[in-house]
Order: C-alpha cells, then sequence, then structure tokens
C-alpha cells in the first residue's frame, strides 16, 4: 500500500504527460498494475515454497517432543498455493488500482503540476503546555512528522507491532512448554523415584520384600506403597482414560503428591467416595466439582465417585482417590505395586539406589524423576528451533516495514534534508533529526505489539490440543522485555542501514526547482 501510493503520487508528472499525449488511462493503469502483479506473483511463489518446506518440518520436529513420529512426506497444496496468490494479488493490485484510479480523475494539466503538500496541523500534544513548552524546536519538528502522515503512521505502527506480537508468541510458548516438566516434578510429584513391583505388596509371603525393605532403610528418607490402575473415566462430553492413584496411607500421601488447585491453594486428600481429578481431564470430560462420575478398568471393575476438586497437573491425566472408596465399591483392597521413595541426599545422584532396588527380585522396573526431568528438558530444546523461526519471520517483518518507510521517508524529504545540511547541520545531528520520528513509531509500535502478542500467545496455545499434557499459558516478564528490546535492535539496525543515504544526497541537485 505504502510502495505503490508512493510510487505513484511520484510519478504524477508522467502519468500527466502520458495523458496529455493521448495515451488511455486503461494503458497508463497497466504499468503500475503490472508492475505490482509481477511483485505478487513471485513474492507468493517463493513464500508458498518456503512456507510449506521450512514451517512443517520444524513443526513437525516440535511434535516429536509429545509422540514418537516417523518419517513425513511434503504436500503440496494447489489449492492453498491459489488461495495465497489470489490474496497478495488483491493486495497488491487491488491497492494500487485505488491510487491509480484516485490520481487519473485528475485533468493532464493538475497531474503535471506538482502536488501541493500537506498542510500543518496541531497535535495533540500542544493541547498539554507542561510537557510541549520543554521541547526542543527539533524534537516538536519530529512529533508533527510523526503525526503528520496518518497513512504511514499507522502502517509503521501496526507493522512494527505486528513484529513484537510475534516476538512475545515466540517466548511465550517457550515460557509456557519448557517449564511443565519442572513444574511437575517440583510442584505436583514431590518424590524422587518410583519402583514398579512385580506383585502387590504386601505379598503373601513377606518374606520376598525383606531385601527390598532393607534396601528402602538403608538408603532412603522414607517410602509408602501406592496403587496405580489406567481406568476410563465417563463424564458429560467423552471418556478419557487416566492413571487412578491410591495411597496406602492418606495422611501422609500429600508428602509424595501435593494436591493443589489451579490457583495455588491446598487440597486435602478426598475422603470416602470422593476423588480429586486433574484440572485438564475434567474440562475435556465436561465434568464440575460436584458431579457425579464413573471409572472403569478393562476387566469391566467400576467405581462411582464425586468430584470434590480440580487438581493442578501438567503431565498425564489422575484421579487421586482413598483406599477406603476402593473397598467400598470393589469390596477388597487396591493391590499396591507401586512404591514412591524420596531418596536419601546423594542417592539419587550416583543411581546407586536404583541399581540396588533393580536388583531386588520382586522389583520389576525404576522410574527417576531427575532422569525424567532432565530427558523431558532435553527434548524441548527442540522447542529453540520454533522460536528462533519465530524470530527471523518478526525480524525479516519489522525491517521490511521500517526500512520500506523509512526509505520513503527520506525520499520525499530530500529537499528539507539537503536544506538543513546546507544550514550547516552535521551528519549526526541531521541523522538524529530524521531517525527521532523512527523511534519514536518503533516505541510506539512495540507498546502497541506487547498486548496483541499476549493475545496470539494465547490463541495458539488454545489450539495445540495434546491430551496428556496440561499447559500453563503464560509469558514471562522478561520475554516481554527481550521482545521490545529486539524490536528496538531491529529498528536501530535499519537506522544504520539508512544512514549512507541521507549522507550521499546530492544538497545542490535536491535544491534545484522541480520546474
Amino acid at each position: 500500500l505504502t510502495t505503490m501510493t508512493r510510487m505513484v503520487e511520484e510519478q504524477r508528472t508522467q502519468i500527466g504527460v502520458l495523458k496529455a499525449l493521448g495515451y488511455s488511462e486503461a494503458r497508463i493503469m497497466g504499468k503500475y498494475l503490472f508492475y505490482a502483479g509481477s511483485a505478487a506473483w513471485i513474492g507468493s511463489v517463493i513464500g508458498f515454497l518456503i512456507g510449506s518446506t521450512i514451517f512443517p518440518t520444524v513443526i513437525w520436529n516440535a511434535y516429536k517432543i509429545m509422540y514418537h513420529m516417523g518419517d513425513y512426506e511434503l504436500m503440496f497444496d494447489p489449492g492453498l498455493a491459489a488461495a495465497s496468490l489470489a490474496v497478495a494479488l488483491l493486495c497488491s493490485v487491488g491497492v494500487t488500482w485505488l491510487t491509480c484510479r484516485y490520481e487519473l480523475m485528475s485533468t493532464a494539466a493538475n497531474l503535471i503540476r506538482p502536488k501541493s503538500p500537506k498542510s500543518g496541523r496541531r497535535v495533540w500534544l500542544e493541547h498539554i503546555p507542561l510537557l510541549w513548552n520543554h521541547m526542543s524546536f527539533l524534537a516538536k519538528v519530529s512529533v508533527r512528522n510523526v503525526f503528520r502522515y496518518k497513512q504511514r503512521f499507522f502502517m509503521m505502527v501496526i507493522g512494527i507491532g505486528g513484529c513484537t506480537a510475534l516476538l512475545v508468541t515466540g517466548y511465550g510458548i517457550k515460557d509456557t512448554i519448557a517449564d511443565i516438566a519442572d513444574m511437575q516434578y517440583e510442584e505436583v510429584q514431590l518424590y524422587d523415584m518410583s519402583a514398579t513391583l512385580k506383585e502387590g505388596y504386601p505379598a503373601a509371603d513377606a518374606a520376598d520384600f525383606s531385601e527390598l525393605t532393607e534396601v528402602l532403610s538403608e538408603s532412603s528418607e522414607d517410602w509408602m506403597p501406592f496403587c496405580e490402575i489406567a481406568m476410563d473415566l465417563t463424564g458429560r462430553s467423552g471418556v478419557k482414560t487416566a492413571n487412578v492413584v491410591i495411597p496406602q496411607d492418606t495422611g501422609a500421601a500429600q508428602e509424595y503428591i501435593r494436591l493443589r488447585t489451579e490457583e495455588g491453594e491446598d487440597i486435602p486428600w478426598p475422603g470416602e467416595e470422593e476423588a480429586v481429578i486433574s484440572a485438564k481431564l475434567a474440562r475435556k470430560c465436561g465434568i464440575r466439582v460436584g458431579d457425579t462420575v464413573t471409572l472403569r478398568t478393562e476387566d469391566g471393575e467400576k467405581l462411582k465417585v464425586k468430584v470434590a476438586a480440580l487438581s493442578r497437573n501438567y503431565i498425564y491425566n489422575y484421579v487421586y482417590i482413598s483406599p477406603e472408596t476402593w473397598k467400598l465399591d470393589n469390596g477388597s483392597d487396591p493391590v499396591y505395586k507401586s512404591i514412591y521413595i524420596h531418596a536419601s541426599e546423594g542417592a539419587q545422584e550416583n543411581r546407586e539406589l536404583s541399581e540396588k532396588l533393580l536388583a531386588c527380585d520382586v522389583v520389576s522396573a525404576v522410574a527417576v524423576n531427575a532422569d525424567m526431568l532432565s530427558q523431558i528438558n532435553k527434548m524441548m530444546g527442540s522447542l529453540d528451533a520454533v522460536v528462533l523461526l519465530v524470530i527471523l519471520c518478526a525480524g525479516a517483518l519489522a525491517f521490511i516495514v521500517i526500512y520500506n518507510l523509512t526509505n520513503i521517508n527520506i525520499t520525499e524529504r530530500e529537499r528539507e534534508i539537503a536544506t538543513i545540511k546546507v544550514l550547516g547541520f552535521y551528519d549526526s545531528e541531521t541523522n538524529r533529526y530524521v531517525f527521532r520520528e523512527n523511534i519514536i513509531l518503533t516505541v510506539l509500535g512495540a507498546l502497541v505489539g506487547l498486548p496483541m502478542g499476549k493475545l496470539l500467545h494465547a490463541y495458539v496455545m488454545g489450539q495445540i490440543k495434546i491430551d496428556l499434557m496440561c499447559f500453563d499459558v503464560r509469558v514471562a516478564p522478561l520475554s516481554y522485555l527481550i521482545s521490545a528490546a529486539l524490536t528496538l535492535v531491529f529498528g536501530l539496525l535499519v537506522n544504520l542501514a539508512l544512514r549512507r543515504k541521507i549522507r550521499t544526497i546530492d544538497m545542490s541537485q535536491a535544491l534545484k526547482s522541480i520546474e
């Protein structure tokens, strides 16, 4: 829009001459439509090919964090290509047609004459004397120029705001996803490791567990048997599989699993015929506090419980009940095939305890939370590629918007810049005079982009549907600062790139009369 408007306005005289020579409006307009259309066509083809290869590759690798996925095949959708091209042509050619149509409405004589500049107007800052009266003359000129060209002002603010919004979204994705393992294994599951038993504890022959008990007594701080069983939970809007967790002693269970609401309030362990359910699982199944739900095993065993509270949880879906609730419905005690362990200091680091546990005949597997945490955090490293891709896109957007508009601004004001250089302005003073407007608009764009980014990030995270993971959708304050700072850096880089253009302006040529 800005480029084509500028091009048509810059060639008003040529359009007027062609019109006076008898060229039809369609022939004159065709020149500019071809220019805009060819740019849209080439850009769409390149963009479609890049977007159809790089983005799917990065996103596929990111999803491999959660799923075991094989190779993939890139698919090029002709319908999507046509739609992309149509939108690009509509934007570029449509804007060019409107701009040319507006200019061609004038007579050839009016077009040949130079267009009169826009008259200056008072800006809103002038109505605040306390601020306006303490500004320098050049600062007042810069502020007036910023608000004088409304089209350029909104284009730059929206474009730079979009850049900042993309940055906030990229960093927000990392903030939201990267820490879920830490939050799960440090805030919810407080035990250090778990051992899976071949038989329930205690078995008929308790002597089989003497070796296990000895190892745990020597190398751990404390431990507790738990029952874990996969069951289907039926709610109002569907059936989901969940891990039902039952402690042997509900009084000490909070030392191993901390039940809290999403707002951070502590939840007591549920009593008889009650259950605490993971908040995301409840939302998926349309369950609210106070509802009665049915749990069913693969063998057909049923369990009806009342939802007492919804708990915060990030990885997998859990339902927590008491052993009394299980016994009340099934007539037998739960089978405790899991041991949750608080390791002694140093035991977790050297893995001696896990090796001793695996050596016990009754133990079939050992899971160390620190290993899980390390593995998940390592996999989350692939998110850096997604964030980097978003930053590159945001940087390209910022650079193109700022560079294009600043370049046009300098071209339009060559006579003005040449005048102040003739009056004795040093290069540094001239640069500050011109680029001060860029800095103001970049700051305004960044401020607009921060709330835009928060909304965009919330939308993106809302589209990520992973049943077994719950994300704490948030953007860290540092991410906002980094996003705004990077936007300013992109703006400063453009200013540095365009310093040479100002320095090479031919003052005598620029000051010659238009006639």
